[in-house]
Parts: C-alpha cells; structure tokens; sequence
C-alpha cells in the first residue's frame, strides 16, 4: 500500500463530497493504481454522490475499474472477527463449576455475549483494519491508495486509538464479562461442591485458555502493524468551512491526533466566490466572514497545504460532478504526488 488519506473534520463542512472527488481525481491520475474509497460516518452518503448503490460491499466506481468504494456496517465485520473468540469465551465460561446446572445462566452468555454487544468504534476499527493489512490474506483485493471518510474529530478519534489498544478492549470486555459470571456463581459452589468433580474438564479449560490467548496474541500484532501501518504511511487532512466554530474543531482534532498520524494539509471548503459578493449584499457579508477566518486559518496552519475551494453553482454530484469538484479544490495539478505528498 502507498497511501492512506484521511479526512476529518467538523460534520456539514464538505468531508464526504472532497473525499469522493480526491479518490476520483486520483483514480484518473494514476489508472494502474487501485484505489478505494471508504465513509466511516454513520450518515453514509457516498451512494448519493457518486450516484451508485454501494452499501457494505465493495463496489466499483468507474469506467477504467480501478476505483472502488464502500460504506462499511460494522456489524458484519465484527461478527467476522469475533465470532470465534466469542464461541471460545462462551464455552469456557460454560464450563466453570456450577454454571453448567444453572440453564438461566447459559441463556444470559448466549443472547448477552455477542458481536452486537462491542463498541461501535471497535467494530470500525476492525473493518478498517481488514482493509489495511496487507498481511489479511481473506481481502479480496490489495488497495495501493485509501481514501478515508472519517466521522467528526471524537468518532475519528476512537478509529485511531483502538487498533493500538484494540487487545486490552477485548481482554478488559471478555473478564469483566467473566468475572461476573463468576462472581454471581460463587456463592454456591460450595453448596454443589460434592457434584462435581474438583478436576472435572479442568484440561480442556487450560486448552481452550491457550487457544484464546494465542487469539488475543493476534489481535495484538495485528493492531500493531495497523498502527504502525498509519503512521508510516497514513496522511491527515483536515477539512473546514471559513467559520469560527469548524475552525476550532480543527484546531483541536490537530491536537487530539498528533501521535496516531500525521497532519499534511488543511482543505477551506465551501468559500463564497468573489464575483458573487460584489452583486450580493447577503453574499458580501458572508464573503468577508470568511476572508477574515481564511486568513487566521491560513497563518494557524502556515507550515502546511492549504487548499482553497469555493461553493460550486451545481452539486457534484456523479463522476463528472466529482471531477468538477475535484478541479475546483486541487486546481491544475502536474502530478498526483501533489495530493499524495504536500
């Protein structure tokens, strides 16, 4: 993989529309490369802009087939990648004294300790890093260049952090769980004491412990190649509108971020063109809001890309809408390194 870019911001401020027409930009830039497109926000609207039903599944873009895009459900990925440690957890828990003879207590593993009980930032990260990992010899293609589609800063945030702390998310959620089924059994032990066995299925325990742990083992490795995947390669771009309060938004996610990837360039979307506020006193208002918060974005940020992008008379809607989105933002390019490398 050559490049992850990442697009993040406040919501409403243009992150979906400049990440499709980036990916589609490149996507004619560099025709033997294989490009995907993904949205992590939960009001997924790529389908709307690149008018195509995508949904949760890879689907192709264009016409030269090397553009792809998704809107992943986190659900099914999370019961891809834990459907099996959670069988194991729920055997093992079956199998502590006592919990075998109280069927109320089997019920309660079965419908509580399920995919659908994890975290939904757990579940997104263990999408994104099926994409990602180059080692994952399930995924169905290898992406050379990923655009991503991130939720507002908090969401975006929690993306980051648990591929590197997924293994303590998993470990603290699977005792926890444990513990408290032994804790509500262990009052009665004694009483059926004399029923079981004291070694009864207590090598099948070890057993089964191992093969979660060699499972936990995995997902550690596998969390800390993602993350080292992200800052090797991964590239952040904030995306703003000229107003206070997305303004401090970004300023914050640059922040918030700093030790999970680095930031490249700041995308001021949505601007009023100047020919508009000369024949519009509303527009004009607007206009010199905005060129006031252009400018402090411009020094807040004066060591990065800024890329200036105004309010187009059409929505970008379609691939030649994104392209025309895609022409506004980025200009005249000599070359997609530009977007790559700022």
């Amino acid at each position: 993989m050559d490049r992850i870019i990442v697009l993040g911001g406040k919501g409403g401020v243009g992150k979906s529309s400049i990440s499709a027409a980036t990916a589609v930009l490149l996507s004619d830039l560099l025709p033997n490369k294989k490009i995907l497109v993904i949205s992590f926000d939960m009001a997924h609207n790529l389908s709307d802009l690149f008018s195509t039903e995508i949904g949760n599944k890879l689907t192709k873009l264009n016409d030269t087939g090397n553009l792809w895009g998704i809107e992943p459900d986190p659900n099914i990925y999370a019961e891809e990648y834990t459907k099996i440690l959670i069988e194991k957890m729920k055997i093992l828990m079956k199998r502590m004294p006592i919990v075998g003879f109280i069927p109320q207590i089997e019920e309660f593993i079965d419908t509580t300790f399920t995919a659908d009980s994890i975290p939904l930032a757990l579940k997104n990260a263990m999408f994104f890093q099926k994409i990602l990992d180059a080692g994952d010899l399930s995924q169905e293609i290898l992406f050379d260049i990923v655009v991503v589609d991130m939720p507002p800063t908090g969401n975006m945030l929690a993306l980051f952090e648990i591929p590197e702390d997924q293994v303590k998310v998993v470990l603290k959620y699977s005792l926890n769980f444990y513990n408290s089924i032994r804790g509500a059994i262990q009052n009665f032990s004694k009483i059926f004491k004399k029923l079981i066995s004291p070694f009864a299925d207590d090598k099948k325990r070890r057993e089964l412990g191992v093969e979660i742990l060699k499972m936990v083992q995995d997902l550690e490795q596998r969390g800390e190649r993602i993350t080292q995947l992200i800052h090797d390669i991964g590239s952040l771009r904030l995306v703003t509108i000229a107003e206070k309060p997305s303004f401090q938004e970004i300023k914050r996610a640059r922040e918030l971020t700093r030790k999970y990837i680095d930031l490249h360039g700041v995308h001021v979307n949505l601007l009023i063109p100047e020919d508009a506020a000369e024949n519009c006193d509303f527009c004009d208002n607007i206009y010199s809001t905005q060129q006031k918060y252009l400018k402090e974005i411009t020094q807040e940020f004066i060591n990065l890309k800024i890329w200036e992008s105004r309010r187009l008379k059409k929505e970008p809607i379609g691939i030649n809408g994104l392209r025309d989105l895609a022409k506004e933002v980025y200009k005249e390019l000599s070359s997609a390194n530009e977007i790559l490398y700022p």
